[in-house]
């Protein structure tokens, strides 16, 4: 059975997975901007390649797919803080990082201090995908940074990692009236 379901219906189906925290940054002419994703994912080991993607309405929208470089900070649950400064919308790049901590790297990027991880990476391709684009980066280098856990987007809300999920092997299958194990 197959039938059409609006963007509603999918966000609200969405909302039962959950999704990595990242902030990802990005430097244009004259401005450094930074936005909360929460699509990111590995693509490709050979070449090592990470996507996301962000709304064609995101003030972040025309920099990012025009930028060469850009970093993906994976948060610490420490820092859903970071994620909801960076997920407002209407601030301006000088706004977004006047009260956080951050240096640039040597290609002017913003790196966000406290992150688990940063994936330093350049453009490999940028693809159209309804109201959003598709971003796909080749990963030039990465930081392992702070210790600690991540924290995820589920159900409306920032959640910690919790404990690993009991699990046990399936009892074996009898192939057949007659298999004996």
């Amino acid at each position: 059975m197959q039938r059409n379901i609006d963007g509603e219906a999918l966000r609200a189906a969405m909302r039962r997975v959950p999704s990595p925290v990242t902030v990802v940054t990005a430097a244009g002419t004259g401005e450094a901007r930074g936005i909360t994703i929460g699509s990111f994912t590995s693509v490709s080991l050979d070449p090592p390649l990470i996507s996301f993607n962000v709304g064609h309405e995101a003030q972040m929208h025309a920099l990012i797919v025009r930028a060469d470089r850009f970093a993906v900070h994976v948060l610490s649950e420490a820092q859903a803080h970071l994620a909801d400064h960076f997920a407002l919308p209407d601030r301006s790049g000088a706004e977004q990082f006047a009260p956080v901590a951050y240096r640039l790297d040597a290609h002017g990027t913003p790196i966000l201090d406290g992150a688990l991880a940063v994936f330093h990476c350049a453009r490999y391709a940028v693809y159209e995908a309804g109201d959003h684009s598709l971003l796909v980066g080749r990963v030039l280098d990465v930081e392992a940074g702070a210790e600690g856990l991540p924290i995820l987007y589920f159900d409306r809300t920032y959640r910690s990692v919790g404990k690993a999920a009991k699990w046990s092997l399936f009892s074996p299958v009898n192939r057949g009236s007659n298999h004996t194990p």
